[in-house]
């Protein structure tokens, strides 16, 4: 079988990786948030005292499916060095190097013997890296306050695919020995600059035991360029503009059941939302328990004064006239935040939520610039179980503007005069387990007598109705020329990923994740397609050896963990440099979603997105599984850094942002995932999401929603965890009922990998408009066969699923290219 790669045998960095790492560095300057400065920064270019674990090691990213190979990412310590500052602490991070290399020695024969016991927890924390970043303590000879008067301390954290954080042994909390560090630098120096490097927020109720400290950063993890935009940070050569995107508590106590998530209350099978949809601000703005930094949230070297001169409402849409003054000295960027207060009526509301929002330009100091920001109320309902329906009640809205959630004014208020319903829809993914939700508070009144008062006419909102029949077969004369000459086994067969490791495939790019079948469709002309995973960028091996038989093996691992196998094992997964030629695959680490999102800078966002597609079509990428859409319910999610925001409209308005970036070369595939509630990893396989359906409609499905109505995503990849009992690639409700009637999506529906093996079978998951079972198993085709022959499964289903499949490979930009001869042959 002739055999098709892409191959790049030249080791030099090239055009494409250096404007992408210009990219990259925009957008971790503008995802970096600065939490606290008592003066301490900017900094003057000159000597510095550097430590802590992520000085040298700065964590790009996490780890699992959402890591990304890249040639090289440039820590905290190289920025600053290129910047020009000389690190006066080279002794103690010598140090640590040595203390780190030692773990990471133990970390192999750890491993080891974890397979050996058959322990899988261990396995996946060692597979997936994220235990390699030990403490050392500082003591009085490592400072040297007489050659530097500023020191800065690096805190970092790994957490990943497959496990959730953990509130002891210093993973959400700071360790002894880094508070100790911390008290003796205090002492040591003038200014001490903290700075986390962590995907999520910190436990934050240590700083009481360091009073002095003059700055703290919240770096997250910015992938490829963050050292060098951390640099240019405390130098002042740029103007800190990121805003926290979820709310960080005091204490993680203060998080509405934080002691019953995950495996905190030993129940690992059941996870009760019970905070309904009370998920961060909106449970503390609504419970008026003070946060230590508000959602939203964030710190500038100048000060804006936001004023809004007006606002009117058409139709359904309210625009707000809003201008912004730099009342600074230096230039810089503000996010302009949008608040509703609805008012209770039919059901209770939060105290709050956003509905629109704008990252300025760059502002020069005593300049003013004037924005016009719009939302639509529509957007704005509330869903009633009783009805199933979206509906605004009765009463005044008020409308508030400011630059975090716990910062705004209230400017003007909405007045509707009869509750509306916006949207009629059907019940989904009833609950199975009843259970008592926390209570909504009523809103303290406030005195809006004096603010513009503006009438909203209920006529002008027409109520949406849904046709809920099952979805119509794509039909197009090319489709219907090749599907209507395969079997049922051949059909079946298309709606199963031909595995990760298959060699026998048309296309074949190392590192990607997985690839849809080549059986049955060379005879149509048709190849396999790609997946990739993301959503940091794309993950694929550095470097992949090419044989003269044409044949490729992968010199390293796309996943860290692999490079943990003892040589004896390491030679049958990898192939011998010296035995074939190396051809090169170095794609571009984006900072992780969170700090994406702390951008909120959507037109950035979409430039990173036709950067992705870029390297896809350079890689011969036709599917990249991302963005993650899940919400950050609770810190401990091992997965946050791979997640937007605690917030769905910000959540999908980033979501859409990047899908559009991407999409925007026809041909090239999303992943929406992971659908839905996927917001834990310990015993996320078997786990029940079990949440009340306003919270569903609310909270968890709205990104989702705003990433398939707003991107328009071309798929969608289901999640590992129940729904309500009911795992999500088996829920007509969610993939038909939620997505193809309510929403219009008309792409593909894939599993997790093995979702639909550990759901029990592809047969449930393709009748309830789950396409595509990945990464695919070489006997569910015939379960598909034989659920059709006995009716569990009609053959309506199968073609549709199948169909759906056909289009989007023959529209990929895969095919446009091997048509077009830019694959090579092997």
């Amino acid at each position: 079988m002739r055999q098709y790669i892409k191959q790049n045998f030249n080791n030099e960095i090239s055009e494409r990786e250096i404007a992408h790492k210009e990219i990259a560095y925009k957008l971790a300057c503008e995802g970096i948030v600065l939490l606290e400065n008592n003066d301490a920064l900017p900094v003057e270019v000159g000597p510095i005292a550097l430590f802590g674990a992520g000085a040298r090691h700065t964590i790009k990213g996490g780890t699992g499916s959402g890591d990304v190979n890249e040639r090289h990412s440039v820590s905290i310590y190289e920025g600053l060095v290129d910047a020009g500052f000389e690190i006066t602490s080279n002794d103690w991070l010598d140090k640590y190097d040595a203390l780190r290399a030692e773990v990471i020695k133990n970390q192999s024969s750890n491993l080891m013997n974890a397979v050996k016991r058959a322990n899988f927890a261990d396995i996946m924390a060692l597979f997936m890296g994220s235990a390699s970043y030990p403490a050392l303590k500082v003591i009085k000879a490592d400072t040297n306050k007489a050659k530097a008067k500023t020191a800065i301390y690096v805190v970092s954290r790994q957490a990943g695919e497959g496990a959730d954080r953990h509130i002891e042994n210093g993973d959400n909390d700071l360790s002894d020995i880094e508070i100790e560090s911390l008290q003796r630098l205090v002492e040591a120096y003038e200014k001490v600059i903290l700075v986390i490097n962590i995907g999520c927020s910190l436990n934050m109720d240590f700083l009481s035991k360091v009073p002095g400290l003059g700055a703290v950063i919240y770096m997250c993890q910015q992938g490829t360029e963050g050292g060098h935009a951390f640099a240019d940070i405390i130098s002042g050569k740029v103007n800190p503009s990121g805003k926290l995107t979820d709310t960080w508590a005091k204490k993680y106590e203060d998080i509405p059941f934080a002691n019953e998530y995950s495996y905190l209350n030993g129940n690992l099978k059941e996870e009760y939302y019970k905070e309904g949809i009370l998920v961060g601000y909106r449970y503390f703005d609504t419970y008026g328990v003070e946060p230590m930094y508000p959602f939203g949230y964030g710190l500038s070297y100048t000060d804006f004064e936001i004023k809004t001169s007006g606002a009117n409402i058409n139709k359904t849409t309210v625009t707000l006239f809003v201008d912004i003054k730099n009342k600074g000295k230096v230039p810089g960027k503000e996010v302009i935040q949008v608040y509703l207060s609805a008012p209770s009526g039919r059901l209770k509301k939060e105290a709050k939520s956003l509905v629109a929002f704008k990252k300025t330009g760059v502002i020069a100091p005593g300049e003013v610039e004037h924005f016009d920001i719009l939302f639509d109320l529509r957007d704005c309902a509330s869903y009633e179980e009783l009805g199933a329906r979206f509906i605004l009640d009765k009463g005044d809205y008020i409308v508030k503007v400011g630059n975090s959630s716990r910062n705004t004014k209230n400017v003007a208020v909405l007045n509707l005069n009869k509750l509306v319903v916006v949207e009629q829809v059907r019940n989904i993914c009833p609950t199975i387990n009843e259970f008592e939700e926390l209570d909504i508070l009523d809103r303290p009144e406030e005195e809006i007598s004096s603010l513009p008062q503006i009438p909203i006419n209920a006529d002008d909102f027409k109520t949406i109705y849904h046709d809920y029949s099952a979805p119509k077969p794509y039909h197009s004369a090319q489709v219907d020329a090749i599907v209507g000459e395969m079997s049922l086994l051949e059909k079946a067969t298309v709606c199963v990923g031909a595995g990760m490791l298959n060699g026998g495939r048309t296309i074949k790019i190392e590192g990607a994740v997985g690839h849809s079948t080549s059986r049955f469709m060379r005879k149509f002309g048709l190849p396999n397609v790609e997946f990739a995973d993301g959503p940091a960028g794309i993950r694929l091996t550095r470097y992949t050896g090419v044989y003269k038989n044409g044949k490729t093996k992968m010199i390293d691992s796309p996943l860290a963990g692999l490079e943990l196998l003892p040589p004896s094992l390491k030679q049958f997964v990898f192939a011998d440099p010296k035995s074939c030629e190396t051809a090169v695959q170095y794609t571009t680490a984006f900072p992780v979603e969170v700090a994406l999102a702390q951008t909120w800078n959507m037109e950035l966002l979409y430039e990173m997105g036709t950067a992705v597609a870029r390297e896809m079509q350079e890689f011969g990428i036709t599917y990249w599984l991302a963005p993650a859409l899940n919400i950050h319910r609770n810190p401990l999610c091992g997965r946050n850094f791979e997640y937007y925001s605690e917030d769905p409209l910000l959540t999908g308005k980033c979501a859409a942002a990047v899908i559009s970036g991407v999409q925007s070369v026809p041909g090239l595939y999303v992943a929406a995932k992971h659908f839905c509630c996927n917001n834990q990893e310990d015993n996320r396989m078997a786990v029940s999401s079990n949440v009340s359906e306003r919270a569903l409609r609310e909270i968890y499905l709205k990104g989702f929603g705003l990433a398939v109505k707003i991107g328009k995503a071309t798929g969608i990849m289901t999640s590992y965890n129940k729904v309500n009992g009911v795992n999500p690639p088996n829920s007509y409700d969610l993939c038909t009922t939620v997505l193809r009637n309510e929403w219009g999506f008309d792409g593909i529906v894939m599993s997790d990998w093995f979702g639909s093996t550990f759901s029990g079978s592809p047969i449930l998951a393709m009748k309830a408009g789950n396409d595509l079972s990945m990464p695919g198993l070489p006997t569910q085709n015939l379960q598909i066969v034989l659920g059709t022959l006995l009716s569990f499964v009609h053959e309506t289903d199968v073609d549709r699923c199948c169909r759906n499949i056909v289009r989007q490979v023959i529209e990929s930009d895969a095919y446009k290219q091997l048509k077009s001869g830019d694959f090579a042959i092997k």
